[in-house]
């Protein structure tokens, strides 16, 4: 695949769900096995992988579909609502736009110099892991740089927000919250067209 077919729109919808919703997660461990019909001690085995869940069925088929198109090949969705990519190459390229977790992740570079179609893609993606269409458009994070660079990315496509927070709630990371004017809403929902049944769902962050 060439740069160009690279960064494209499904890539930058994938890293917009990854940023939301995704999960790096690393890990060692020390066992037995057997190599070769001998027992073989394995010291610090390293494994890695990296994950996304949704209660929404309909949001992990589409991410599925992303990864397929983008990368060649299907995921399965586990039993308890994961996708687990586990393919080293597909990693190193997801990692090298932008580290995941919570407080890690960015806005990829390439998504600001891409076309309208690839800004949409990474703002569906990320309304779709984080942010509700109840009353108005909301995205959030209590990643405040990130949020600051979705800002940034809303803008460079004609939809101006205002962030608010902290949100300070007991035994939770302080979260911030980037909200679209009312009037926005209807032209955003037509031009963004997120999947998830979810995005109208209450977040977390606006619970008691």
């Amino acid at each position: 695949m060439n740069a160009k077919n690279f960064y494209s729109p499904y890539l930058a919808e994938i890293l917009g769900l990854l940023c939301a919703e995704g999960h790096h997660a690393i890990a060692y461990s020390s066992y037995w096995s057997l190599d070769r019909g001998k027992p073989r001690f394995r010291k610090n085995k390293r494994s890695e992988r990296i994950e996304i869940y949704s209660k929404d069925i309909k949001l992990l088929n589409h991410f599925a579909f992303l990864v397929k198109k983008q990368f060649g090949y299907f995921p399965n969705i586990t039993k308890d609502n994961k996708i687990c990519i586990a393919r080293k190459q597909v990693m190193r390229e997801i990692i090298s736009q932008t580290e995941l977790g919570v407080l890690n992740w960015t806005v990829p570079g390439f998504v600001f110099t891409s076309n309208k179609k690839t800004k949409y893609a990474f703002i569906r993606g990320y309304l779709d892991g984080d942010g509700t269409v109840i009353n108005n458009v909301r995205f959030f994070s209590c990643n405040k740089p990130g949020l600051l660079a979705v800002q940034i990315l809303l803008f460079s496509v004609g939809f101006k927000t205002t962030l608010q927070g902290p949100i300070i709630k007991p035994k939770r990371k302080p979260a911030y919250v980037l909200q679209l004017t009312r009037k926005q809403k209807e032209t955003f929902l037509k031009i963004i067209k997120p999947i998830s049944k979810c995005a109208g769902a209450v977040h977390p962050a606006m619970r008691g």
